[in-house]
């Protein structure tokens, strides 16, 4: 074993020095104290959180020579060959590269041998998820009712793909991801011990690289000494794990209000940034920390001015971190990921309605449920077109005479426009309600104002059982379906075929020929 690789180096070995599953240590502390020890436990949670190195460590205390204890001594022969890997008493099995039936069988067959040496034979099952079925049914039986001596040690990174029938006979213990300043203490602490000069902010930033996981703290980490030379600056640090500069985030956010894609596009190459995946998940955060902050009323993100300021409706920002995050999923499909991201951004500009001025004023949050869609600055008792009426084969002619497509035909067959005395409504299905971007919907209500000449301001509702084209179309397809099966169904020749074969009509298959 390499002890020079800081990921091994600084293990812990006793409970005293896991970090950040509190619970779980305690957990397994007072079970050692009260003698209450279970036959089988399940370890879970995502890479490098301790899941293996928990079990060795409860191994290490019910194995230890001077006794079973929360803090076993570490110094006699079991314990050494503990963290030496090589105590024929503590067998560690890697489930992935032993998933046949055979090995488990095999494996199973041994269980009813005493111990070597100490009090108990332990198996310490690494990934046990990979393990087929027949393997785990091979298991369940042991793993229930094992000789006393045997306790089984199970870790998965993947629980969801165990039987219940595994869990069920299982102390189940679910490991978190580790925070960022348990994480960013520890780093410091390592670095401390290593006697490595560093930045204040530099184990902050491997941290937030190392996504929960201690293990991978430690790799980044000794990449990092190794690139910095045993002197780690944020610049370099930043550079080597691709942080990408908040100032960075906040430019093109800021263009992004004003509707500058020339601007942004300057950035993406001013900056040779190539980690879009993570430029996308920092500007999503961002859209996070704007929404909270204005919602609150509460800069705790320290944001630009602007970004606390009504330019940007909450429900479009909502809008935009829905895009935002939908467009992860397309991002590694992309041919060209810079490509993918402007266009992106180009898709927020184009859904959402505001500004685009560099002198933009704040705009009032809407009072009512209906979106306002204003056509001319007139006063309101000013109704050219008072007491109108439009029917509903006048709509039909509409819809017919405009070349629609895509979403605005699909609005115009799913809604009905509404002439009263004091106001003009459009009146939308409500299974339509999140479907029309904004646009769509204003332009869309230009071009019916202007076939009908309605001069007034037209507002949107969304209604129930609305008769639209649509809806009629479908209520006239069941009628027509409904006639043809009743012009048939007394027929002898069908009775006949119902009698013979045992069936009934399908009326909703019913088609003209």
């Amino acid at each position: 074993m390499n002890n020079k690789i800081l990921a091994l180096k600084y293990r812990p070995k006793f409970f005293n020095e896991v970090i950040g599953q509190d619970f779980c240590v305690q957990s397994l502390a007072n079970s050692i104290n009260l003698n209450k020890l279970h036959n089988a436990y399940l370890f879970s949670g995502t890479r490098g959180v301790g899941k293996t190195t928990i079990a060795r460590i409860f191994a290490k205390s019910l194995l230890c020579k001077e006794g079973i204890s929360e803090n076993p001594c570490g110094k006699c022969e079991s314990c050494l060959a503990i963290d030496n890997n090589n105590n024929l008493d503590l067998i560690e099995i890697d489930a992935a590269s032993r998933t046949k039936v055979e090995d488990t069988r095999t494996l199973m067959e041994n269980v009813q041998y005493a111990p070597t040496s100490s009090r108990f034979k332990i198996y310490l099952i690494d990934e046990v998820h990979m393990l087929s079925t027949k393997s785990f049914n091979a298991l369940l039986k042991t793993i229930e009712e094992p000789p006393e001596h045997v306790k089984f040690l199970l870790a998965t990174t993947d629980p969801d793909k165990l039987p219940e029938t595994v869990i069920s006979r299982c102390l189940h213990f679910k490991l978190e991801s580790i925070t960022n300043d348990i994480l960013s203490n520890h780093i410091k602490q390592t670095l401390e011990k290593e006697s490595v000069k560093f930045e204040a902010e530099v184990p902050n930033i491997i941290a937030e690289s190392a996504r929960g996981s201690a293990r991978d703290s430690m790799s980044i980490l000794e990449q990092c000494i190794s690139y910095g030379n045993e002197n780690l600056t944020t610049e370099k640090i930043s550079h080597l794990l691709g942080i990408i500069d908040e100032k960075v985030i906040n430019e093109i956010v800021t263009h992004l209000f004003h509707k500058r894609l020339d601007n942004i596009i300057d950035i993406l190459k001013a900056n040779e940034i190539n980690d879009y995946s993570k430029l996308l998940d920092c500007i999503t955060e961002r859209i996070f920390q704007i929404s909270i902050s204005r919602q609150t009323n509460k800069n705790t993100h320290n944001l630009p001015e602007l970004f606390l300021k009504d330019t940007i409706k909450l429900e479009d920002l909502q809008l935009w971190y829905s895009i935002l995050l939908k467009a992860k999923d397309d991002l590694y499909i992309a041919s060209s990921k810079a490509d993918h991201l402007v266009m992106i951004l180009l898709r927020i500009m184009l859904f959402t309605e505001y500004p685009s001025t560099d002198d933009m004023k704040v705009m009032p949050e809407e009072t009512t449920n209906a979106d306002r869609v204003k056509k001319k600055e007139k006063p309101s008792n000013d109704i050219s077109n008072k007491g109108f009426n439009i029917s509903f084969n006048s709509w039909v002619d509409f819809v017919n005479e405009q070349d629609l497509k895509g979403l605005m035909l699909d609005l115009a067959q799913n809604s009905f426009i509404d002439v009263m005395t004091d106001t003009t409504v459009l009146i939308v299905d409500l299974s339509k309600k999140n479907t029309y971007p904004k646009k769509c919907v204003a332009d869309f209500i230009n071009l019916l104002c202007k076939h009908f000449n309605i001069d007034v301001d037209v507002s949107i509702e969304y209604r129930e059982q609305v008769s639209t084209i649509y809806r009629n179309s479908v209520d006239e397809n069941i009628k027509s379906k409904e006639d043809m099966y009743d012009s048939i169904k007394d027929k002898n020749i069908v009775k006949d075929i119902e009698d013979i074969f045992d069936a009934k009509i399908d009326k909703d298959n019913i088609s003209k020929l």
